[in-house]
């Protein structure tokens, strides 16, 4: 299995110094043609990305992750501009239990 890496440049180069390969896409178009080049490799991959970048492709994220993709959503450089539930919270809703 490989990792790939899309997300803030930073976070790209910091990557990079572990021989992690990346790209750091400068719009929603440059992150959705990374994204799915890498979720479409024949070797299994792990795609981390970073919350901003997520924000960008969350739909095309979550149906990878439908499909049995390994994707990661990470903390990037810039925060992400909302804050979503914890994991906890989701999985209790996805399952219908309500406290």
């Amino acid at each position: 299995m490989t990792a790939y890496v899309i997300g803030e440049e930073e976070v790209v180069l910091g990557f990079a110094l572990i021989g992690v390969a990346g790209s750091a896409p400068a719009s929603r178009e440059d992150a959705l043609r990374e994204f799915s080049a890498a979720i479409q490799r024949a070797e299994p991959v792990l795609v981390l990305i970073t919350e901003v970048a997520a924000e960008w492709i969350a739909d095309e994220i979550h149906n990878a992750v439908l499909t049995g993709k390994m994707v990661q959503v990470i903390a990037g450089v810039h925060p992400a501009r909302r804050r979503r539930e914890d994991a906890q919270a989701l999985l209790l809703s996805a399952l219908g239990i309500k406290l």
